[in-house]
Parts: C-alpha cells; sequence; structure tokens
C-alpha cells in the first residue's frame, strides 16, 4: 500500500467527510501543508524552548504538540474515494460514525469492514494508521469507523461499564447494511488494541452480524474467554508482536488477558479444530531494517468450517504492521515485511454469512 506522510493533513486543507477526495491534487497538497505544519510546531516548540526552561519553554513545547494534535484531527483523503459521516442514537447518545467508500462501486452489493480503534484514539486516526481510504479504493469495500464512548470501547463483559458498545455497534451495521443497500453476508470487523478485544467481545456475543474478524495487537480478556459460547464461530485472525509492552504476547495474567499462545488455542476449541493441525509459514522477510520476521500459524482443520490464524510478529512492537508511523510512537518496531490492512482483507475474502 501506498506510504503517506506522517504528519496528517492541516486543518485549512482537510477534507471533511461528505466530500470528494478527487476534486483537487489532495496528495501534493496534504504532503506539503502537513509536513509544514509539524515544522512549524516543530519549529515553535524549539524555538520557545531555548528562551528558557520555565513558563516560556513549556508554552512552547505545549505549542508544538498542539499543532501535531491538531494535524491528526483529519481524515487524510485518498483519490478515489469518498467519505461521509452520519450520527447514530444508542442508550440516549449521539455518536459519530465515519463512512469512506469507493467513487465507483466495483462489485454491489459492495462488503463492509467495521474497524475499530486503539483506546484513546478516534475514528481518524484508526482510519489513517490503517490506509481504510486505499482499502475502500482498491478492494471495492465500504469502511465504517465508529467511535467509542470517550475514545473507549466496552470490551470486557465483566467491566462495571454500562455502555452497550455490543448494541452499539449491532445497530450501525444493520442500519447501515440497510440504509445503504451494503452486503449484509459480507460484513467484517477489525480492531486495534481496545478496538481488537472489542472486536473479539463482538465476535462471541453477536456472531448473527459478521463473516470474519482481525484483531490487531489484542489478546483475549479472560472474563471474554469464559464467557465466550456463540451459536456460530467466528473465522478469527490475529497479529501480535512478542516485545508487546502493553499487551504480553507470552505472558497469561490470572486476571485479566489471555497470553498469545492461549488466545489461539481458545480459538481453536471454539471452531472445534483438530490442535495437531496447526501449520506455520515463514513469511519472507523483506525488510531486514525493521528487525522484525514473523511467522504465520493457521489452522483450518475445524468442524465449524472456519479457520483461526495468528500472525506472530518476532521483536514486533504494540503497532499496526505497515500502518502509519505517526501513531506508533514510543510503542516498539513496525513490521514492514506485510501489510496488516492487506492481511486482514485477505482472510475476510474467504469468508461470508450463511
Amino acid at each position: 500500500m501506498r506510504r503517506i506522510s506522517a504528519a496528517l493533513l492541516a486543518c485549512c486543507v482537510a477534507v471533511a467527510p461528505g466530500t470528494s477526495s478527487a476534486a483537487l491534487d489532495l496528495g501534493a497538497i496534504y504532503d506539503g501543508w502537513a509536513d509544514g505544519l509539524g515544522r512549524l510546531g516543530d519549529g515553535l516548540g524549539e524555538g520557545f524552548g531555548n528562551l528558557g526552561s520555565g513558563l516560556i519553554g513549556g508554552l512552547g513545547r505545549g505549542l508544538g504538540l498542539s499543532f501535531l494534535h491538531l494535524s491528526r484531527q483529519f481524515l487524510a483523503p485518498t483519490e478515489g474515494t469518498e467519505s461521509f459521516e452520519e450520527t447514530f442514537t444508542h442508550q440516549g447518545k449521539a455518536r459519530t460514525v465515519l463512512f469512506i467508500k469507493p467513487k465507483v462501486a466495483s462489485v454491489t452489493p459492495a462488503p463492509v469492514v467495521v474497524l475499530l480503534h486503539f483506546n484513546g484514539g478516534s475514528r481518524t486516526d484508526i482510519a489513517n494508521m490503517a490506509y481504510a481510504g486505499e482499502l475502500a479504493r482498491d478492494q471495492g469495500a465500504w469502511v465504517i469507523v465508529p467511535e467509542g464512548i470517550s475514545k473507549k470501547w466496552n470490551a470486557d463483559p465483566t467491566s462495571s461499564s454500562k455502555t452497550d458498545d455490543v448494541g452499539f455497534l449491532a445497530t450501525v451495521i444493520q442500519s447501515s447494511v440497510a440504509k445503504h443497500g451494503l452486503n449484509a453476508k459480507r460484513v467484517y470487523m477489525a480492531g486495534m488494541s481496545n478496538g481488537g478485544f472489542m472486536t473479539t467481545r463482538f465476535a462471541c456475543e453477536r456472531p448473527d452480524l459478521i463473516a470474519a474478524g482481525a484483531s490487531v495487537v489484542a489478546t483475549m480478556w479472560q472474563g471474554q474467554s469464559k464467557a465466550c459460547n456463540p451459536s456460530r464461530a467466528v473465522p478469527m485472525t490475529f497479529m501480535l508482536g512478542t516485545s508487546d509492552s502493553r499487551v504480553s504476547y507470552s505472558r497469561t495474567s490470572a486476571w485479566a488477558l489471555l497470553s498469545g499462545p492461549d488466545t489461539l488455542n481458545r480459538w481453536i476449541g471454539i471452531h472445534n479444530c483438530d490442535p495437531s493441525k496447526v501449520t506455520s509459514l515463514a513469511l519472507p522477510d523483506i525488510n531486514t531494517q525493521d528487525k522484525t520476521t514473523t511467522t504465520l500459524l493457521r489452522n483450518d482443520s475445524c468442524a465449524s468450517g472456519g479457520a483461526v490464524e495468528m500472525y506472530v510478529i518476532k521483536d514486533g512492537g504494540h503497532t499496526w504492521p505497515n500502518g502509519n508511523d505517526a501513531y506508533a510512537v514510543g510503542l516498539g518496531r513496525t513490521s514492514r515485511d506485510f501489510s496488516g490492512t492487506l492481511a486482514a482483507w485477505s482472510f475476510f475474502e474467504q469468508y461470508s454469512l450463511p
């Protein structure tokens, strides 16, 4: 997938939802203004910082961070796509959902990918990180990007939170399919971190609405593991880094999260797969500079008719494979050997609801 500038579009040239990105030469405008905005923020921070380490220095650093934050508030434009927003009310709260669709439909009705952000992220954050616009343009899918309350999903069924995100996402899916004539049998869900945990919860509780799921840098809550007894086993692909400092690949917590291997085994059990039939494939190390290597574990010898996959990224961090680095600062290494977005889509294409 085409790499996009690390900084995002400045406010004065951003494509607002509902605007076609084909009207201008947005690639050049985007890169120029975004890079300029980043340099301005850095310059202000450095300039003020040089005046002192007290109030003025703090103000300079704050301005630099503010400009960086401002540059991330907008959806990066992708030629050949259109975007718009709709409001859904659930539990008495109005919530905004971003839609990204190909300007020219390649298949009708179109498939759907529901994309869920990480904790503290926004709908535009995850859309930009995963290059959702390119997915829509190149694969002909609509990408629907909701947002959690206070930018967080209620992903743990044992949580005391009263937020019904399962119900909210079900409403978004059912309403969007009906209103826009989308393919109800080819709705998929993918999420990162908190969004990955939410994807797993949704697959356990509403398997009737998604054909397959993808969870990036997320395993499974212990409470979810105990509660998960779906009427249908949803095919799942997971992507985990062995050096993730936030979600441990190797360690199962007695009260919180399953490890990567335990998560894989739990889903092998959900699909009633033959546990001896896990295959292992080493992906080509096409980018040695990222200092990661990846092994794909897969079991498709399952009574469910589905499959379970896990990409194990050796020395990988809490990052989206081949994602936008602007959102991966301080979170470890990002694999450049494969695209998490395209890997998820390749998995999704194998499945549709009965």
